[in-house]
């Protein structure tokens, strides 16, 4: 009820305002057919604008909850009688009810206008032209016009004097003025308790006159006649108040108006007067300010203290910021938050975050992907000793890689040795000391904490989560500067390699494939060297180093590579700096054509991959019409629904009434046979994501 009193009261204020600026700076002026849209178009924003609202948010800083005492009081109960409490009278429902019978009441008024109006006309005669119905008839004394029907009374004017009004009213029936009638008394009838929508409305009335009378003036040839025509009707007036009248009270405001001269073009600038009006509006009454707190948490309890920052996917960068200097500053935790990727959506699906305190405590999480990141969860702990855990929460954490050594302490975590004894590593549950660590290869699925045993003052390392121990180094394989998996490298085919380089370290190995030039590129692009056509051996043959330039054409479908060679200088004379410079300068050109070379490969592929998908691209189309789109290999689109991604296990599809085993089988079926295509199920995540959960397929 609240909510309809504001908007009920914003609408109002918006009339009056547009109203209020109509008289200040547009009435005077002859732009009558503008002025009618600025009028409806002040109608319509009345009841528009206060329905749009726009959020900002203002984050705040939490507020300590202070530790508090409170002693206890005993509870006695005793017999109390407690009088009886009468219903207050709800005078809001009160003012509501009679103020919706009134509107009520207006609105049946204009129903029999209107049923009034038509029952009058159906009996008599009608003669139909081309633009309008004219209706010749004695029930009514004054001329008026209602959508495509004319009235009037022929008995009462000359053939001169009904030319001029026939004219008059045609061009109301033209510009259909009468929907700006029935329009304004719809408004009138929800708020006809402001008394300015009443001026609204005549204004309204006043202005289509001016607009006929304008447009009849320019038509007729004897003007003075059609002023006597305004001036004889004025003794006699119609009850129909939905109509377009020819007579109008203000009949002196309308001689007037067709003797005034044009306002000048330069005027129109008035109709941008209310624009600052209503920007005020928006920033006054349509912003809707929400407070939320800032997400380091600080929470204390009689035995912890603990310190927490939580990441989600809509943190922004400045957030990050402002809460890492926090840690550093109150704290003295630096955590660091880089390699920051977004989505379309501006959501985080990648980071990598380390963190180190003033006891050297430090840890590291690396996060990537193609979907928004769950929320990251940093804290640290603080017991009545000073000490406590510290890491990072979260589910599916990329693994962290850390090798033991007898003489030293571990590499992803600096551990401070005690007086009286070795370090102790905990592994899913399980201790290990030093020795048992040593050359060992430890898989981190979770967070590492720190702990020290009050009773033997050991330091201890503690792997959460679902870790794993190996003896075998990691093995990070890159295809082009590319890390791809083992999977991944084993279907490669061996045609497109130029060459293959091993290292092998103390904590992994790397394997670096290289392709050829030639890999990626199409059997029908076109490749030049040096200005000279050239096979895919010959580009193979071209050592990157070599090349100077890379440029990409696509003209109309056709592809080409156009590749500039650098040529080969010889150093002469000289001295050793001047050749060491010409070597960095050679240098520096190498690496931008190996750039380039590459930046060309990635179009190339982009280019060809863009291809293969619009081949894959499949249309359905139903026997109601709609097109239904496969793209992507396996995702489809229908008409008013999000898109789905065709997955056995997390969509379920039955054509012709029986469920697929396999959903993905329907990718490869006829669909040039489906006629009905449907989502008859579907549901929204925790994140207000809709995702369809079963879809009808019936087939020819």
């Amino acid at each position: 009820m609240e909510n309809l009193l504001i908007y009920f009261l914003k609408a109002n204020g918006l009339i009056i305002l547009f109203y209020l600026m109509y008289v200040a700076f547009l009435r005077k002026e002859t732009f009558f057919t503008s002025n009618r849209w600025y009028l409806i178009s002040g109608l319509i924003l009345s009841l528009t604008l206060p329905l749009i609202t726009f959020t900002k948010i203002i984050w705040v800083e939490p507020t300590p909850i202070p530790e508090s005492y409170e002693e206890a009081i005993p509870i006695t109960y005793s017999s109390i009688e407690i009088p009886a409490q009468e219903n207050p009278v709800d005078w809001s429902l009160i003012l509501t009810s009679i103020y919706a019978v009134i509107s009520i009441l207006i609105l049946v008024k204009i129903g029999i206008e209107l049923v009034s109006f038509f029952s009058k006309v159906n009996k008599v005669n009608k003669q139909k032209e081309s633009e309008y119905t004219l209706v010749q008839t004695n029930t009514f004394e004054n001329p008026f016009s209602f959508f495509h029907y004319i009235v009037i009374n022929p008995n009462r004017f000359s053939e001169e004097e009904f030319q001029h009004i026939l004219t008059h009213e045609s061009i109301h029936v033209k510009q259909k003025h009468s929907i700006d009638v029935l329009l304004s008394k719809l408004f009138c009838a929800f708020f006809w308790v402001n008394p300015i929508i009443w001026l609204y409305r005549k204004t309204m009335i006043q202005n289509l006159e001016f607009i006929a009378d304008s447009k009849t003036f320019q038509q007729i040839e004897n003007k003075y006649e059609y002023q006597k025509t305004l001036l004889k009707v004025v003794t006699h007036q119609h009850d129909l108040s939905i109509t377009n009248q020819f007579y109008q009270s203000l009949i002196k405001k309308r001689i007037v108006m067709l003797h005034t001269n044009q306002s000048h073009k330069r005027n129109v600038w008035k109709y941008a007067t209310i624009l600052p009006l209503l920007v005020g509006f928006m920033l006054l009454f349509q912003i809707e300010t929400i407070a939320q707190v800032k997400e380091v948490v600080i929470s204390k309890s009689e035995a912890n203290q603990i310190i927490e920052f939580v990441i989600d996917k809509n943190t922004t960068d400045a957030q990050i910021k402002e809460e890492t200097e926090l840690l550093k500053k109150e704290f003295g935790i630096d955590l660091k938050i880089s390699k920051i990727k977004r989505n379309s959506k501006n959501e985080i699906i990648a980071l990598e975050a380390k963190f180190e305190d003033r006891d050297k405590t430090s840890g590291r999480i690396s996060i990537k992907g193609d979907e928004a990141i769950e929320p990251i969860r940093f804290f640290k702990e603080i017991n009545e000793n000073g000490k406590g855990n510290m890491g990072f929460d979260r589910n599916n954490i990329s693994t962290v890689f850390a090798k033991m050594k007898a003489n030293d302490e571990t590499q992803t975590i600096e551990i401070k040795k005690s007086d009286n004894g070795e370090s102790i590593y905990i592994i899913n549950g399980k201790e290990y000391s030093k020795e048992e660590m040593k050359d060992k290869i430890v898989e981190l699925d979770g967070a590492i904490e720190m702990d020290e045993n009050d009773k033997t003052g050991k330091k201890i390392m503690v792997f959460k989560g679902n870790s794993t121990i190996s003896d075998e180094i990691k093995t990070i394989i890159y295809l082009d500067d590319k890390i791809i998996s083992k999977e991944e490298m084993d279907k490669i085919d061996a045609e497109i390699i130029k060459s293959v380089d091993v290292k092998k370290g103390d904590i992994k190995k790397e394997i670096r494939i290289v392709t050829k030039n030639s890999n990626g590129i199409s059997e029908d692009t076109e490749i030049y060297i040096n200005g000279k056509k050239a096979t895919k051996e010959e580009l193979d043959k071209v050592e990157r180093e070599e090349i100077e330039s890379v440029n990409v054409n696509n003209n109309n479908g056709k592809k080409s590579i156009e590749i500039q060679k650098r040529n080969i200088k010889t150093i002469q004379g000289g001295s050793w700096k001047e050749v060491e410079k010409e070597m960095e300068m050679s240098k520096a050109e190498m690496e931008k054509a190996k750039a380039e070379m590459e930046k060309a490969k990635a179009e190339m592929q982009k280019a060809k991959a863009e291809m293969d998908r619009n081949k894959s691209t499949k249309i359905i189309e139903t026997e109601n019409g709609n097109q239904s789109v496969i793209y992507g290999g396996n995702r489809l689109k229908i008409p008013g629904e999000p898109s789905v991604k065709i997955e056995n296990g997390k969509l379920d599809i039955f054509v012709n009434g029986k469920k697929l085993n396999n959903a993905e089988d329907f990718l490869t079926m006829n669909h040039d046979k489906i006629y009905y295509l449907k989502v008859t199920e579907k549901e929204t995540n925790e994140n207000n994501i809709i995702v369809i959960k079963k879809i009808e397929v019936k087939t020819k």
